[in-house]
C-alpha cells in the first residue's frame, strides 16, 4: 500500500469517526425553543438542549445573549465570541446545558456546523455576571438631575461631582475618542447637551452595552461621577469626563457593578 494511499484513508476514516461522534453526541440534547427549554415542561436527562440557529444579538468573549420574542437568556462558554463569529451567515445550532445557579442560563457543550462539532466547554476565567429581576428594583443613593441642563463646563458638572445620579435614557455608543493624544475606543453615554465617557466597565457590562447598541435601546440605569477633569482634557475628548456604571436595566434585569 502507498504512503499517499495510507494518508487518504486515515484521513477518511478519521472524518467518518468525527462525523459519528457528532451525530452521537447531537443525540443527547434535545431539540427545542428557548421558551420551552426555560418556561416550558419539557424535560430533558441531564438538562441538555439543543437549539437550532439562535438569535445571538451580543457576544463579548466567554458570553452571549440569545433572543426569541421578548425573552432574553444568557449562553457561557470558552472562547464563545469567536467561535459564533467564525459561524457568521452559516446555519448551526448550540448543544448546551441548561444551569440553576446562580441563575437559569446555560453552558454551550457543543457548537455544530454542517458536519463539524466543535467542543465547547465551561469558561476557564469568567462567571456569568450578576443578573438580578428588575421588577420591585429601587436604587439607593442615587440622585434625579436635570440632565439636559448639564454640559461639559465646570459650573455645570459640579451639581454631579461626588455623586451618583439615574439616567433613564441615555444613548449609547462604542466609538474612537481621543485621550491624551491617543485614539482610543471607548463606550459613552450621550445626553441632550454633553457625553460621559464610561470608565473600566466589566465583562458583563460590555455584553449588556453591546445589546443595547445593537437593538438601537437607550441606556436606562445609574452612575457615579467623581472627579472634574481638566478643561484641557474635557476640550480634547469633547466630554464631560468619565462615569463609572453602577447599574444598567435590559430585558427586564438589572446588572449591577
Amino acid at each position: 500500500m502507498s504512503k499517499l494511499f495510507s494518508s487518504i484513508l486515515i484521513v477518511a476514516l478519521l472524518s467518518i469517526a468525527l462525523a459519528g461522534c457528532g451525530e452521537k453526541v447531537e443525540e443527547t440534547y434535545i431539540l427545542t425553543t428557548l421558551r420551552e427549554a426555560t418556561r416550558g415542561d419539557l424535560l430533558s436527562p441531564g438538562f441538555k438542549y439543543s437549539f437550532d440557529n439562535p438569535n445571538i444579538i451580543a457576544m463579548h468573549k466567554d458570553l452571549a445573549l440569545v433572543r426569541e420574542g421578548n425573552l432574553i437568556e444568557l449562553f457561557i462558554g470558552q472562547d464563545l465570541e469567536p467561535r459564533l463569529y467564525s459561524l457568521s451567515g452559516k446555519s448551526f445550532k448550540i448543544l448546551a446545558s441548561k444551569m440553576f445557579s446562580p441563575y437559569v442560563h446555560f453552558q454551550v457543550d457543543y457548537i455544530v456546523a454542517g458536519s463539524d462539532t466543535i467542543e465547547i466547554g465551561p469558561s476557564m476565567f469568567m462567571k456569568p455576571p450578576r443578573l438580578i429581576n428588575a421588577v420591585g428594583y429601587s436604587p439607593e443613593g442615587f440622585e434625579e438631575v436635570e440632565l439636559d441642563k448639564l454640559t461639559s463646563h465646570r459650573l455645570k458638572l459640579k451639581t454631579i461631582k461626588d455623586k451618583k445620579f439615574l439616567i433613564p435614557n441615555g444613548k449609547l455608543a462604542f466609538e474612537e475618542v481621543n485621550v491624551k493624544g491617543s485614539p482610543t475606543m471607548l463606550y459613552t453615554i450621550h445626553l441632550k447637551n454633553v457625553r460621559f465617557l464610561v470608565k473600566d466597565p466589566s465583562d458583563g457590562m460590555q455584553l449588556i452595552f453591546k445589546a443595547l447598541i445593537k437593538e438601537n435601546l437607550y441606556f436606562d440605569g445609574g452612575v457615579s461621577y467623581e472627579n472634574i477633569p481638566s478643561r484641557k482634557f474635557r476640550k480634547e475628548t469633547d466630554s464631560g469626563g468619565f462615569v463609572t456604571v453602577e447599574f444598567v436595566k435590559y430585558g427586564g434585569r438589572i446588572l449591577q457593578k
